[in-house]
């Protein structure tokens, strides 16, 4: 009798310690995602940075290798031959030779050789001149083969690029219209802070016999302070990062995740545009990986959109990949007065804040918001299991 007893008054302590706690108070358990979410985001940035050490971010941003600088080159003197024009393009990096008539135009090269011969047939190049090998790149390191090079030859003409449309358009690295010094000059070195006139410059011509020079200036135009742009790309970083903090993050992150991606767009388009042939292309090989990463983007956005954490791991390593892409070869134009882009420079300065400090912050807002996921109450069910909700991005 003893024993049933106790055996009932213990069932009933235990029934009485259980009971109400379990109905007044719901458990609250952490997700298996937000568990996981330093792993991901870890796993998200290390591909990321895996990418980008396959990638060539100095190349989406340059034209022919040329990026910022404070050299600036002019043409000053045009002989004005009808139906021929000589133009500086890519910010001194090459210049543009067009024509349609006064053939044959020959191009006078290092050592007083011809170079190239303009006709009705298209551009030739001289395979004995040390200049068409020179000439092939923005650096100028090959001379060419020693046993074909030779300035005093008959020249052996090879045609390159054939007319079209009755025009002829030549373009080349010529190393008299840009500065090639491994260092800068003395004057700049003593006073960097000042605009120095570095040389004049000319490329000789002969247009159907007849001497034709066109001659320029290079100069030494300083660059501005960077510190206003350091705070514009920590203020857009500072900015992106708190959105986050949102109690509604998604919307804002979804909108500056797309934002991103058209921006680093729209600086890309502006380098491809400055490039003098090949424009399209220019674009499409030059942003082979943005061109990926936009993707990733576009897709992360959507994605956050539809309240999935998978988004947010996009996010972080987009805006990474851009950042290293489309901002840091950039850096330069917070320094240099000049960068071979179309349009005006401060446009590329405000480009260049935005990819750098909304890549870098949306991987904090993203990380925020993981951080944020709502916590699961017993109150809801899914798949009839109590205790356990969706888990959904905020």
């Amino acid at each position: 009798m003893v024993s049933a007893r106790i055996t009932v008054s213990a069932r009933i302590t235990v029934s009485a310690r259980t009971t109400p706690r379990a109905t007044s108070r719901p458990a609250r358990l952490v997700p298996a995602p937000a568990r996981g979410t330093g792993a991901a985001l870890l796993a998200s940035l290390l591909g990321a940075l895996w990418l980008v050490a396959f990638a060539s971010p100095a190349s989406a941003h340059t034209v022919g290798g040329a990026g910022p600088t404070n050299y600036h080159t002019t043409l000053t003197g045009d002989p004005a031959v009808p139906g021929v024009r000589l133009s500086v393009v890519e910010n001194g990096n090459r210049v543009r030779l067009s024509a349609t008539a006064g053939f044959p135009i020959l191009v006078e090269g290092y050592e007083k050789e011809p170079y190239l011969r303009l006709d009705t047939r298209g551009v030739w190049e001289n395979r004995r001149s040390s200049a068409t090998y020179l000439n092939a790149s923005r650096t100028g390191d090959d001379p060419g083969p020693a046993d074909v090079v030779d300035p005093a030859a008959p020249p052996e003409w090879a045609l390159v690029s054939a007319a079209r449309g009755g025009q002829v358009v030549a373009f080349w690295h010529d190393h008299r219209v840009h500065w090639m010094g491994s260092a800068d000059p003395p004057a700049v070195r003593a006073e960097p802070d000042r605009r120095h006139r570095v040389e004049d410059w000319s490329v000789p011509l002969t247009v159907d016999g007849r001497p034709a020079v066109y001659t320029g200036t290079l100069d030494w135009i300083p660059g501005p302070s960077p510190w206003p742009w350091v705070a514009a790309t920590v203020a857009v970083l500072a900015g992106t990062a708190a959105l986050g903090l949102l109690r509604r993050a998604r919307w804002p992150v979804a909108a500056a995740l797309a934002a991103l991606a058209a921006v680093d767009a729209t600086h890309s388009a502006l380098v491809a545009a400055a490039n003098a042939d090949g424009r399209l292309d220019a674009f499409v090989w030059g942003n082979a990986m943005q061109i990926a990463v936009w993707a990733g983007a576009l897709a992360g956005t959507v994605l956050i959109l539809r309240r999935s954490p998978t988004g947010l791991y996009l996010a972080v390593s987009a805006g990474l990949l851009l950042a290293v892409l489309g901002g840091l070869p950039d850096l330069g134009v917070f320094v240099r007065s000049g960068t071979p882009v179309v349009g005006p420079v401060p446009v590329v300065r405000v480009l260049t804040a935005v990819t750098l400090g909304a890549g870098v912050g949306l991987g904090l807002a993203a990380w925020l918001t993981l951080r944020r996921q709502p916590e699961i109450s017993d109150s809801s069910e899914v798949s009839g299991v109590p205790g356990v909700s969706g888990l959904s991005v905020p």
